[in-house]
């Protein structure tokens, strides 16, 4: 559908609201486009007009702005009859703002990595030296960083297991098991964890805690078999097993349990009729 003197108005209006929101990359963009658009069609009078106050009014506000400053340093000013001009400029110049804005995203990407990293480190010399508190400290403030570095979390519980905080471990790998329920380190680490801390309710709770969050999935289920089988929950370890092996009957450890659940469940007495 070709452009007309009101969806140029729309642009620009969209233009307006985008510096509103210090969004420089998109006014620029909209101005551009609407700018394209108005030097190839031919509009009534009063369409144009309205779109010459507009363009006027738009292209003040991007003379404003730092990142159009570092390329126009005296700004943008809007000259009626030399749109086909401006237009020719405004179109690289917001691919050189959008340049801009990803290599600033990469940048600030690699600054947040390699705090976690620093944190991390320094997290796990404090572990060595026996200072939990600070230890703590320093990777929760990795954790404070995180965005998509999934294995963060089973690599600070690791570092907890090793040095033999379990309980303090829990933290990681229940974001582990959240974060990622298809790493199967996250449930090793839950198993040994509850396993030297005698935490067993602790980690059901984990499991059931994480399992809203991610949907079915067999490794959760089968970790929740294995936790029930400890705490003597039969029924609900034969019900998880079930589960986990439906959906993978590869799952060693879930047969395992399944297996023994039908023995304590065809041992067990049978209630009296009352």
């Amino acid at each position: 559908m070709p452009p007309t003197g009101k969806s140029i108005r729309e642009d620009l209006a969209r233009a307006k609201a985008a510096f509103a929101k210090n969004e420089d990359l998109r006014t620029v963009q909209l101005i551009a486009t609407a700018l394209k658009a108005f030097v190839s069609v031919k509009l009534s009078s009063s369409d144009r007009i309205a779109v010459e106050g507009l363009l006027r009014e738009n292209f003040a506000n991007i003379s404003k702005l730092p990142r159009v400053k570092k390329y126009a340093p005296h700004g943008i000013p809007y000259t009626k009859g030399q749109e086909k001009k401006l237009c020719a400029f405004l179109l690289p110049l917001a691919q050189k703002i959008a340049d801009d804005i990803n290599r600033e995203s990469l940048d600030a990407m690699r600054e947040r990595k390699l705090r976690i990293d620093h944190a991390v480190i320094k997290g796990s010399k404090l572990l060595g030296e026996g200072n939990l508190l600070e230890a703590q400290r320093n990777f929760r403030a990795a954790v404070e960083d995180y965005v998509d570095e999934k294995g963060l979390f089973p690599l600070i519980a690791s570092k907890l297991i090793d040095a033999g905080h379990f309980k303090a471990s829990f933290e990681y790998i229940k974001r582990a098991v959240e974060e990622a329920p298809d790493n199967p380190r996250a449930y090793d680490f839950l198993m040994t964890a509850a396993g030297k801390a005698n935490e067993w309710v602790h980690a059901e709770r984990i499991l059931n805690e994480a399992g809203p969050k991610q949907g079915p999935h067999p490794l959760l289920d089968q970790a929740l078999a294995l936790v029930h089988a400890r705490l003597g929950n039969w029924q609900e370890a034969q019900s998880a097993a079930k589960r986990a092996l439906e959906a993978d009957e590869q799952l060693l450890d879930a047969r395992k349990v399944l297996a023994a659940a039908a023995k304590k469940l065809a041992a067990a007495p049978s209630p009296q009729a009352s």
